[in-house]
């Protein structure tokens, strides 16, 4: 059992491994797939990825290009750490490899036929990262401040993304790369990147289609033309797809957080409620009656909802007006990945 503060940030910075580039992937990799489907006004299969499952996977890359890249990197003294898939995207292909002097770590990333990509990432005891690399569709407004990337044209050399990062000096002592960590520790950090995603705000319509369309650009794809009912559709689902992957993550701080047992977990886990303030108030109100036959366009429910009511407020107003088998009672509170209340079923 770790017993200091050093080991447990080391271990947390592990989790960065394998893990610097599907971090672009999970919001926007709903949104690639989305666009495909939104002008027949279909659903995309693929939602918001809160967590995901990395594996070790004897795949191949489609384009000849990838494996040019992981000549360079071996070249420079990268040696393979292994190819992998993620069972939650499927389409995304990855190439790892560590060095074994500097302990930085190397990524070649495919994405179905949409593009390629490579990182070089450096990891820092203090729980920091340092990256360069080709993504096309990076903003580091979804990065936390600990992470820090510098974005290359997509034509830069290996050679010159490794020289960058070399010449960085160093914020701490580092903590290397290796073949190891990858699959033992990625779940654990993607989960960290994302709840500081799934803790922002969503954009509204406009800057939310100004930054698919810039991404789009960046990736070289063709963009359908939409009318405005399918721009609207297609924020909507993202924006549902955002909210349960939202809901997924405060799952795992609960389950994780120790204040559940794990009988009262396995009875009520699929019927709590998490109240939060990413929530409109007629989300809300549409969570506190989940168990009733009672909608949000009840007079006594309208009523609540023209008082402007905090959402705690709101939620436990509702629960008032309903019988004792409809109601939810408070649980418990968490602050990851944003203040929640959770609320479990009064009537199991």
């Amino acid at each position: 059992m770790w017993t200091t503060i050093g080991v447990v940030l080391v271990t947390i910075v592990l989790t960065f491994v394998g893990l610097f580039v599907l971090l672009k992937f999970g919001i926007r990799w709903y949104f690639s797939r989305m666009l495909k489907h939104v002008q027949a006004l279909g659903s995309a299969q693929q939602g918001v990825v809160a967590r995901i499952t990395m594996q070790l996977d004897k795949l191949q890359f489609s384009d000849p290009q990838v494996r040019k890249l992981m000549q360079e990197f071996k070249a420079l003294g990268y040696a393979s750490a292994g190819r992998y898939s993620v069972d939650e995207m499927p389409g995304v292909k990855i190439w790892a490899g560590t060095h074994p002097q500097n302990g930085s770590l190397a990524l070649v990333l495919e994405l179905a036929d949409r593009y390629f990509s490579a990182d070089v990432v450096r990891f820092y005891e203090n729980g920091a990262a340092l990256g360069a690399g080709t993504n096309p569709v990076f903003h580091a407004e979804h990065y936390p401040s600990h992470v820090q990337y510098r974005q290359f044209p997509r034509d830069t050399a290996m050679q010159d993304l490794a020289q960058w990062l070399d010449a960085r000096p160093l914020q701490a002592a580092v903590v290397p790369a290796t073949p190891k960590n990858l699959r033992q520790l990625n779940a654990r950090m993607y989960a960290e990147m994302m709840d500081y995603q799934l803790s922002q705000p969503m954009p509204g319509l406009e800057a939310w289609k100004r930054m698919a369309l810039q991404d789009a650009a960046a990736m070289g794809s063709t963009v359908p033309t939409l009318t405005e009912p399918q721009w609207q559709a297609a924020y909507d689902a993202q924006r549902e797809s955002q909210q349960s992957a939202t809901e997924e993550a405060l799952q795992d701080h609960v389950l994780r957080s120790g204040q559940v047992s794990a009988a009262q977990w396995q009875a009520m886990s699929h019927e709590l409620v998490y109240v939060h303030a990413l929530l409109g108030a007629e989300e809300v109100a549409e969570r506190a009656l989940r168990r009733s036959a009672l909608t949000t366009d009840a007079t006594q429910v309208e009523a609540l909802l023209r008082q402007n009511l905090a959402h705690a407020e709101l939620f436990e107003a509702i629960q008032r007006l309903l019988p004792e088998d409809e109601r939810f009672v408070y649980l418990i509170s968490i602050n990851a990945p944003l203040d929640a209340r959770v609320y479990r079923p009064q009537v199991l």
